[in-house]
């Protein structure tokens, strides 16, 4: 079954209340950090704060960890304290991945394990990004890519212009979108413009995410509309399929409001009220 994941609030793992954070949010995933926020002295204390958390959270709700990179020691340790404490059973992150043995060895741990959690990559490096080919095509067990551009412009530049960034987003959303993954967009930094932050989603929405990481709780309630189905695309998804359903349709082709639609347009409008699904079911979730 698919997932909704349209924001995804980032918290450290070692952060004070955080069972009570969880369960108050209303983001679609929340997403604990071991890696960049947690210091290496403190990492096995984090991993540990994990442990406190009551164990209906990891059921109830849509919960994720970014462990260390699979490329460092911590990355190791995480995995095998996660999988021996029976810890994450729906998304897994994993941060600055730059090949498929990365993933793939992931996939062989869990396959041993009998574990069937959701992988999350995050291209944030120069190198993971001209190997995404690569990464996605040999990694069965990936769900989607997140967009890390803070790393990324650490390589290049912390003045990364606008369109660069935006050849990136393209870039990957290309690559994720052609084999049916799931793209996430990096998160916005600036905590108080939200003209800013609604720039970022929209582009990233025209571009095929599906979603956007958030550093801060104000920012949820915007990602998780924008990143909604409008009340006018639904009312024209649905005009689209009625229309192509029509038994009086000579061909495979209708029009709507004089623009012309087909199969193709089908596709998108059913992706939407597929979208518009999960949210009514996470809405009435919510209400009971």
């Amino acid at each position: 079954m698919d997932m909704l994941a349209r924001s995804w609030l980032c918290i450290p793992a070692l952060k004070e209340g955080l069972e009570e954070k969880i369960i108050k949010t209303s983001a679609d995933i929340v997403l604990l950090d071991l890696e960049d926020s947690i210091p290496v002295n403190k990492k096995q204390v984090a991993r540990e704060k994990l442990l406190t958390l009551n164990h209906l959270i990891w059921s109830k709700y849509d919960v994720a960890v970014r462990v260390n990179a699979l490329s460092r020691p911590e990355g190791f340790r995480d995995l095998v304290f996660l999988m021996d404490n029976n810890i994450v059973r729906k998304c897994l992150v994993i941060p600055k991945v730059e090949s498929p043995g990365e993933l793939r060895m992931l996939g062989e741990l869990q396959s041993v394990t009998g574990g069937c959690t959701k992988i999350f990559a995050i291209v944030e490096t120069l190198k993971g990004l001209r190997g995404i080919d690569a990464v996605i095509n040999d990694s069965a067990n990936l769900y989607g890519l997140i967009l890390g551009s803070a790393d990324l412009s650490s390589e290049i530049s912390f003045g990364l212009p606008k369109s660069a960034l935006m050849q990136i987003k393209c870039e990957m959303a290309l690559a994720a979108l052609s084999i049916g993954l799931k793209v996430i967009d990096t998160p916005c930094f600036n905590l108080t413009c939200g003209k800013l932050l609604r720039e970022e989603i929209e582009a990233a929405k025209a571009l095929g995410y599906t979603g956007k990481i958030a550093v801060h709780p104000s920012q949820i309630s915007m990602i998780n509309r924008l990143f909604s189905p409008t009340q006018a695309e639904l009312e024209k998804a649905k005009a689209i399929i009625a229309s192509l359903a029509s038994p009086d349709l000579p061909t495979a082709i209708a029009s709507i409001d004089g623009e012309m639609v087909g199969p193709p347009f089908e596709v998108l409008a059913r992706k939407l009220l597929a979208t518009q699904e999960l949210v009514l079911n996470k809405n009435n979730k919510g209400a009971i």
